[in-house]
């Protein structure tokens, strides 16, 4: 029998920082499929034996997001079929669910055609960055950043990352 895990991830928008706003989202692991979710939500800090997956700091402390982003647009990504080497055509993507915000929608897609390619199993992605909360300003351009594309890199780097430990350690149990 299939279990289902839940990981929580963040990335704060500052490298270094540990507090503040930041990328918050869920990785949930089915057998060799996985369901990310992410938007903005706080970055706070936590001892480091509490957490599985951390950003650390310079001392004993961790990154950690709180904050329940709402439900994005929502999108499947299969990996590519490969038939004698790698396939040079695109990763099929379907949105299975609309949004309110094109950018949100085209971010989830690319996301999840990257990381299906990258890890091979099929990606849902939920992305939710047009929500900026009570005042209206995007926490990307509070940071001084030009606009979400590069908050969403780092959170894509940072979930590559962990489906990838995930991966090889389902093919070390197998």
């Amino acid at each position: 029998m299939e279990s289902t895990r839940i990981i929580p991830f963040c990335v704060p928008l500052t490298p270094g920082e540990s507090s503040g706003v930041g990328v918050v989202g869920t990785i949930t692991l089915r057998g060799q499929s996985a369901i990310v979710w992410f938007g903005w939500g706080a970055v706070e800090r936590r001892e480091e034996e509490d957490c599985d997956y951390k950003i650390k700091s310079d001392n004993s402390t961790v990154a950690v997001g709180t904050g329940r982003p709402p439900m994005g647009s929502l999108c499947l990504s299969m990996p590519p079929s490969t038939r004698k080497g790698p396939s040079r055509m695109p990763t099929p993507t379907s949105q299975l669910v609309g949004g309110s915000s094109d950018e949100d929608m085209m971010l989830g897609q690319q996301m999840s055609a990257r990381l299906a390619k990258r890890i091979g199993w099929p990606i849902f992605v939920s992305c939710s960055f047009s929500d900026f909360g009570q005042n209206g300003v995007s926490p990307a351009l509070a940071a001084g950043f030009d606009d979400d594309t590069m908050p969403a890199a780092m959170a894509e780097k940072e979930v590559t990352k962990i489906l990838t430990l995930e991966k090889d350690k389902l093919v070390v149990s197998t």
